[in-house]
């Protein structure tokens, strides 16, 4: 696997970059400059030597003379007055021939004639003089400059000194500052790999520098673990309930095919062949809305068909043996023309598991069923979301397959208690899509 850097590393890397790149300008600057400084030195130097030697020697004879100086600074070994040299056979060792020149072109020489490296700039000129003109080679002694040159490069490096030791004590506090904010981060992820895959628990932001990013990470972390936690708590409440669905049809066949053979009773035997394929028609319905959950929704699925009381009645009737022993009344009332878009299975299960959500929870009263062409209301008068039977087992498991249907056709459900007091009973309300237009009102 190829080895990832860490955060301080990689702070390490980009900073010695900068710095490198930091001091390379500040050299490659200096260096620039300084060469246009001395040009701009030398230049200037010979022009103004120039025009003063125009002015000076301009009604002077100059016959005869090998070179005359001109003497505008304080003389001295390293501070040498400008030269103009007449004649050129006179001029210094290691002069470049001045015939290579251009007129008015300027050049800069350096050469070490004994123990000190000198330097000068020159330009040839004609030089007007006594009514003549003579070709000449102006030369200035930079020696001066390039002594300054060095102090300057001295300083340049004490500078450079400086500014090495402030790169130091910056990358010194970046790498603080660095460890400071990447430590909660390093901490956050031994937490993750410490924990165990059953551990679901919210995690604590780590102790240290408390950033923004840290704590929406620690908050999003926390946020997803939540989810999962959920996800896996209505998987094991779906499974219990589907088990639940499936066992019960099942004890009835096996009971039914028990005492079909402890009979020859006509009438007995098909009472129990009633049971049966009441039992066998449950797990068909309940299996086949499983299965359809898992599929995309299909066109066939989708066209309109009619609720009729007698079908409502029959679905609220299947579970009548909920009731037994106690003294609780329901009734279906159906209103306008209500259509629906949902397979008769899938609708069975719906309302199927609502009702019995609502027998199971009541001991007396009542329970209406009001369908309209919003949508359908299950009321009933019992203990409500509040009572004593909401943390009962069977309570709730129904309905998440009840969300599920609904989601799947675009239906609404919601389950609200009908007083503060949780003694007025429940009311479960399934709203149909948009298709099927209209307001789900009460009796």
């Amino acid at each position: 696997m190829k080895s990832v850097p860490s955060a301080k590393r990689l702070t390490f890397f980009y900073f010695s970059i900068v710095a490198i790149a930091l001091v390379t300008i500040h050299a490659s600057v200096f260096e620039l400059t300084k060469e246009d400084i001395e040009h701009l030195y030398g230049n200037n130097r010979l022009q103004a030597n120039e025009a003063f030697a125009l002015r000076v020697f301009a009604n002077s004879d100059l016959t005869g003379l090998d070179k005359v100086e001109l003497p505008r600074e304080e003389i001295s070994e390293v501070n040498r007055p400008p030269v103009i040299y007449l004649n050129w056979r006179n001029l210094p060792p290691g002069f470049p021939d001045p015939d290579t020149l251009e007129l008015n072109e300027e050049r800069e020489v350096k050469f070490i004639p004994e123990s000190q490296e000198r330097a000068y700039f020159m330009k040839r000129i004609d030089l007007p003089a006594g009514g003549k003109t003579y070709p000449a080679l102006l030369v200035i002694d930079n020696t001066l400059f390039e002594f300054s040159e060095e102090q300057l490069l001295g300083a340049h490096a004490q500078q450079l000194v400086v500014s090495l030791v402030l790169l130091a004590i910056s990358l010194f506090v970046v790498m603080k500052i660095a460890e400071r904010l990447t430590s909660p981060i390093s901490r956050f992820a031994n937490t993750l790999a410490e924990k165990s895959p059953d551990d679901l628990e919210p995690v604590d932001v780590p102790q240290g520098t408390a950033t923004l990013e840290l704590l929406k990470m620690v908050e999003t972390f926390n946020d997803y673990q939540a989810r999962i936690r959920d996800l896996l708590e209505r998987e094991r409440a779906f499974n219990r309930y589907t088990s639940h669905e499936l066992r019960t049809p099942l004890m009835v066949m096996k009971g039914a095919i028990t005492l079909l053979g402890e009979s020859k009773d006509e009438a007995f035997i098909e009472k129990q062949r009633q049971r049966l394929e009441k039992a066998t028609g449950e797990i068909s319905e309940f299996i086949e809305t499983l299965l359809t959950l898992t599929k995309a929704v299909e066109g066939a699925e989708l066209i309109p068909r009619a609720l009729s009381e007698a079908e409502l009645t029959n679905v609220v009737a299947n579970h009548q043996y909920l009731l037994n022993n106690k003294t609780v009344e329901w009734w279906v009332k159906v209103e306008g023309d209500p259509m629906i878009r949902m397979p008769e299975a899938a609708f069975h299960i719906l309302l199927g598991n609502v009702v019995k959500n609502a027998f199971a929870c009541i001991e007396q009263g009542e329970v209406s069923v009001v369908v309209n062409n919003g949508g359908i209301q299950v009321c009933d008068t019992g203990p409500g979301l509040y009572g004593k039977s909401s943390a009962s087992e069977g309570f709730g498991l129904g309905l998440l397959l009840v969300r599920d249907i609904c989601h799947r056709y675009g239906w609404s459900f919601e389950l609200k208690d009908n007083g503060t007091s949780g003694s007025s009973g429940c009311t479960a309300v399934i709203g149909f899509a948009l298709q099927e237009k209209g307001p789900v009102t009460g009796s």
